[in-house]
């Protein structure tokens, strides 16, 4: 059986005040499928705001990766990052 991996734990706040974390456990939370919408809309959006280097969506779409490890699946973002970039 493999093992389980902890929630990444992110420290400080977005730029709405709200903790980092609470990202990370949402995205945790979610299916397979909503995982994998969230984080192509997170890459996209992080394209999208690249002349914007302290845009959240940036260090969003690092959770998203993180997570997808700690899934086991690290296909999960790629196939997230090929959808983006479609």
């Amino acid at each position: 059986m493999s093992e389980v991996l902890p929630v990444a734990k992110l420290t400080g706040l977005d730029n709405c005040g709200q903790p980092k974390q609470a990202f990370a456990d949402k995205i945790a939370a979610m299916s397979e499928a909503e995982f994998l919408k969230a984080t192509e809309t997170h890459i996209w959006l992080s394209a999208f705001a690249d002349n914007k280097p302290r845009s959240d969506y940036h260090w969003q779409c690092d959770a998203c990766y993180a997570e997808a490890i700690r899934r086991g699946d690290v296909g999960l973002y790629r196939r997230a990052w090929v959808r983006a970039s479609a």
